[in-house]
């Protein structure tokens, strides 16, 4: 049974972990900070977006050679 508590300053979840795989209790703790962190962000979607494409264009920089080389010919 999942139990949540809550004050002013925090919110306490509780959830069995029994049947739970490590990966899958680490992929959403993992989410929980992620969404935690962009909540307290001041990024503009703007400025949000404009990181998204440098990183992207810088990702596909990196990794080009790795699909153009295994294109069928």
């Amino acid at each position: 049974m999942i139990t949540v508590e809550a004050n002013q300053d925090e919110i306490r979840v509780h959830i069995p972990t029994r049947d739970m795989p490590a990966e899958a209790t680490n992929a959403f703790v993992d989410w929980l900070r992620v969404e935690t962190a962009a909540r307290r962000s001041r990024l503009t979607d703007a400025a949000a977006k404009a990181l998204a494409e440098d990183i992207n264009a810088d990702w596909w920089a990196r990794n080009q050679a790795r699909f153009a080389a295994a294109k069928p010919q």
